[in-house]
């Protein structure tokens, strides 16, 4: 029974964090193409490429976090935190350049440094949490 509990316990942490986490994505988070679109196009826009965003959030996680048991919580902390990096990531670049493909392009290029400036801080061998 108590090992039961233990189990309950440390999931519950992971199943609060994951519900706040989609929360804050779902209803706090602005859309992160109303700089470059319309009104109903930047919905429309948001609608197929915001899901582009949930795998490079997962991915950039994945360069530092290697799941623990019981500390499930800390992975989905860090997609929520980097969700929130690529939206206003995003939301920046598009508030000084409205070229899609420009914008685009610029996204990548600090993907890609993200990705390595993470890795690199935030290395498997020595996490900061």
């Amino acid at each position: 029974m108590a090992k039961r509990y233990k189990y309950y316990k440390k999931e519950s942490s992971y199943a609060l964090v994951a519900g706040i986490s989609y929360f804050i994505r779902q209803f706090l988070l602005p859309n992160p193409f109303s700089n470059l679109f319309e009104s109903g196009m930047a919905e429309f826009i948001n609608y197929i490429f915001g899901g582009v965003l949930i795998p490079l959030a997962y991915f950039l996680t994945r360069t530092w976090y290697v799941s623990k048991k019981g500390e499930y919580w800390k992975g989905s902390l860090g997609f929520l935190i980097n969700f929130s990096i690529l939206t206003g990531l995003i939301l920046f670049i598009s508030s000084f350049i409205t070229n899609i493909y420009l914008v685009s392009g610029i996204f990548v290029f600090l993907y890609i440094i993200l990705c390595f400036l993470e890795g690199w801080l935030l290395n498997r061998n020595n996490f900061i949490f």
